[in-house]
């Protein structure tokens, strides 16, 4: 099996579809506590090559990085974060991913407006691209998504288009090593 990485539990639904694939390996970090309290109570850590870990990516990805663990996939939904977070976590992917491995992310950067999205979804592009990645978005249809049952009782809408970009972003090459620096 594959070795597969999703930072943010969210309600849990990228982590049933990555245990779907039977990894070997499956790493969940969460940072809020009620969110890892429930994926606890779901039995999260007890199943078989999970590692349910606390704490934020930021705290938990040196850990990791200092024995060694590289992933086939990895994603990445977090909350409460601006994109230099994002672009912080983007620079620790080369050492996390082996060639050829897979990389995506919530893409809700500018939900609400369709140029500055493309605009966002173009820029990391470009920095991805300067780490060894290729980027692809594959458009998805949700029109149903808009409808105003499916919001219903929710505070913040976080997507306001008719259309879903999902990023795949596959690790060709490793970056050049002073790219950090420049």
């Amino acid at each position: 099996g594959k070795a597969v990485m999703n930072v943010g539990f969210g309600l849990g639904l990228v982590d049933e579809a990555l245990q779907s694939h039977t990894p070997s390996l499956h790493v969940i970090i969460e940072a809020h506590p009620d969110v890892y309290a429930h994926a606890k109570k779901l039995g999260w850590d007890k199943r078989p090559g999970v590692q349910l870990l606390q704490g934020r990516w930021q705290d938990v990805l040196p850990g990791l990085i200092e024995k060694g663990v590289v992933f086939d996939g990895i994603f990445w939904d977090t909350y409460a974060e601006y994109y230099g977070d994002m672009r912080d976590f983007h620079d620790a992917l080369p050492r996390l991913l082996r060639p050829g491995g897979v990389y995506s992310f919530f893409n809700g950067l500018a939900p609400d407006n369709i140029f500055f999205h493309m605009v966002y979804g173009r820029l990391v592009q470009l920095e991805l691209s300067r780490l060894g990645f290729s980027t692809q978005y594959t458009p998805i249809p949700i029109k149903q998504a808009l409808a105003p049952e499916v919001w219903e009782g929710v505070k913040n809408k976080y997507w306001h288009l008719p259309t879903y970009f999902m990023p795949e972003c596959r690790l060709e090459a490793a970056p050049p090593q002073n790219q950090k620096d420049s």
